[in-house]
């Protein structure tokens, strides 16, 4: 595992019409957010107990990377999947969205969220990137292939989500620059606060079989 980026600070939260404005800035419709994520918690609520015990959380992200990555084709975005990494680019190349499960953190204003599980090698690169833009432009990529991420100027947005246990699922796309030596995402330079989806409490979360129930992938400009 690769060192961390050193912390950046407090990160700038927007909450309501401010998250709001600043999503539509980014070019990401909310509608389209939750569509994926309300089509995430129907595809976790197919598994049965005879499934694999993490089949729910991994059909939940592949139906939320799904959506998403459909609604946002239909406003210019297009998808890529270089080394296997299941993304959105915007039109003009600048910003990329990626989905995964957070703690129960996300969406919480007043406390840092993390992943909820460790992500890897890929990440850290992509993370570490994010966090060289904000340092300045004339910091050398400390990762050995980051030469032509940093070139290419893309940040890549990360898409967190946490069901709680009473129903409610909160979201949040933000902005990732500090990653721990577990592999977590724990630092984000911008947190713009999602709008809370409710749904029935009674529909259990299926456990988790190891420690990812999503996949982790490389992290690469295109």
């Amino acid at each position: 595992m690769q060192a961390a980026i050193e912390p950046l600070g407090t990160p700038l939260v927007r909450e309501g019409d401010a998250a709001l404005s600043r999503l539509d800035d980014l070019g990401v419709k909310l509608h389209v957010v939750h569509t994926a994520l309300d089509a995430g918690d129907v595809a976790l609520r197919q598994a049965t107990p005879f499934h694999p015990v993490n089949a729910g959380g991994t059909s939940r992200w592949q139906e939320t990377v799904h959506m998403l990555r459909e609604g946002l084709a239909g406003y210019g975005w297009t998808t890529n999947d270089d080394r296997n990494s299941p993304r959105s680019i915007r039109e003009d190349g600048r910003i990329a969205v990626t989905t995964t499960r957070g703690d129960d953190a996300t969406g919480d204003p007043d406390r840092i969220p993390s992943t909820a599980n460790p992500r890897g090698s890929a990440s850290a690169r992509a993370v570490q990137f994010n966090g060289i833009q904000t340092l300045f432009d004339f910091i050398e990529p400390q990762l050995p292939d980051m030469s032509a991420e940093k070139t290419a100027g893309v940040e890549t947005w990360v898409l967190l989500y946490h069901r709680t246990t009473d129903g409610e699922l909160r979201s949040e796309l933000s902005l990732p620059v500090e990653i721990d030596n577990r592999g977590k995402i724990v630092g984000w330079k911008e947190r713009l606060i999602l709008p809370v989806r409710g749904f029935d409490a009674e529909v259990a979360t299926p456990v988790s079989a190891g420690p990812v129930d999503d996949v982790e992938f490389d992290i690469i400009a295109i």
